[in-house]
C-alpha cells in the first residue's frame, strides 16, 4: 500500500513538472471491510486513463465518472458512498461507507527565467506565490544554485545555448530574459525566435531603444513564424518602475494580464 501511494504521489509531482492536468482522488474515510482503505489514491487524466486505485469495482467506476466531470468544471468535490445494495447504496455488498476527495490540478504554468541576478531573486517569490513553477537558469555556478533562490522549483547552472538546444517549453509556459549585464539577452531572444517556440509569454528587459533595435534586427532575419511580434520588450507594464522590486511587480502584472487576456498579446503600444 505504502509503495503504491508513494508511486502515485511521485507521479503527481512528475505531472506538475510536465504541465499535465489531472484529478487526484483520495479515500479520506473508509472502514476495514470497504474495498478502498483510507489513503488509497488514484490519478485520472483528461483522456479517461488513470493510475492507482480507490478500491476498484463500482466505487472506482463512479469516482472515475466524477473525475471526467471535474476535468470540465475544474471544481473539487467530496463524495460519500454507502456501499450497500439498499436503495440508498451504490449496489455493492461489502457494506460500510467511503468518502473520496477529488482535487483538480490544472496544467502547470512554468516560468523559465534566464538570469539569476537581483531581479530574479525579487521576482521568484512573487511568481511562486501565484502558482508559477519557476525554473531558473544562469551560466554562473555561484548564481545558478538552489541555496541562492530557494523558492524556485528548479535552478540550473548551465550554458544558456546548450540548454536551448533541447529546450521544449509548453504552450502555457512563459520565458523572461534578464541576464547579468544584459550580455546574453539578445542572443537568447534571437535563438528563441529562430526555434519559434509557441509559449504564452516572452519578455526581455532593456530600454525602449535597445528593445526596438533587438526586435528590428531579429525581424529582418525572417524566421519561420512571427514570434518576434509577440515579444514584450521592454518587459513589464509601464508603472514608472525604478527599483528592482518595482520592476518585478511590473513584470508580474504584465504576465498576469496576458494569462488573463486583459490586452492583446501582440500589442506593444502600451509602452
Amino acid at each position: 500500500m505504502e509503495t503504491a501511494v508513494f508511486n502515485i504521489l511521485q507521479k503527481a509531482v512528475d505531472n506538475q513538472k510536465q504541465g499535465i492536468p489531472f484529478v487526484m482522488a483520495t479515500v479520506v474515510e473508509g472502514v476495514e471491510k470497504t474495498p478502498g482503505r483510507s489513503g488509497f489514491k488514484l490519478i485520472a487524466y483528461e483522456d479517461k486513463t488513470s493510475e492507482g486505485t480507490v478500491g476498484g469495482g463500482k466505487l472506482e467506476r463512479m469516482v472515475l465518472d466524477k473525475c471526467e466531470q471535474i476535468h470540465k468544471t475544474k471544481k473539487n468535490a467530496l463524495l460519500e458512498f454507502l456501499l450497500t445494495e439498499t436503495s440508498e447504496g451504490i449496489g455493492m455488498m461489502c457494506g460500510g461507507t467511503a468518502k473520496v476527495y477529488l482535487e483538480y490540478y490544472p496544467p502547470t504554468r512554468k516560468m523559465y527565467i534566464f538570469g539569476a541576478g537581483h531581479l530574479c531573486r525579487s521576482i521568484v517569490p512573487i511568481f511562486n506565490s501565484i502558482g508559477f513553477y519557476c525554473v531558473v537558469l544562469d551560466n554562473r555556478e555561484e548564481y545558478g544554485n538552489k541555496e541562492r533562490i530557494p523558492l524556485a522549483k528548479e535552478v540550473y547552472a548551465v550554458d544558456y545555448f546548450k540548454f536551448l538546444e533541447t529546450f521544449k517549453p509548453g504552450e502555457n509556459d512563459s520565458i523572461v530574459i534578464f541576464t547579468h549585464g544584459h550580455k546574453y539577452d539578445f542572443d537568447i531572444l534571437d535563438k528563441i525566435c529562430e526555434k519559434n517556440f509557441q509559449v504564452k509569454y516572452i519578455g526581455m528587459i532593456g530600454s525602449k531603444i535597445k528593445a526596438q533595435d533587438a526586435i528590428s534586427r531579429i525581424s529582418k532575419k525572417q524566421y519561420l513564424g512571427d514570434l518576434i511580434t509577440s515579444v514584450h520588450a521592454p518587459i513589464g507594464l509601464n508603472i514608472g518602475k525604478t527599483t528592482t522590486q518595482e520592476i518585478a511587480i511590473a513584470i508580474t502584472a504584465e504576465i498576469l494580464a496576458v494569462y488573463n487576456e486583459i490586452f492583446d498579446i501582440y500589442s506593444l503600444s502600451k509602452k
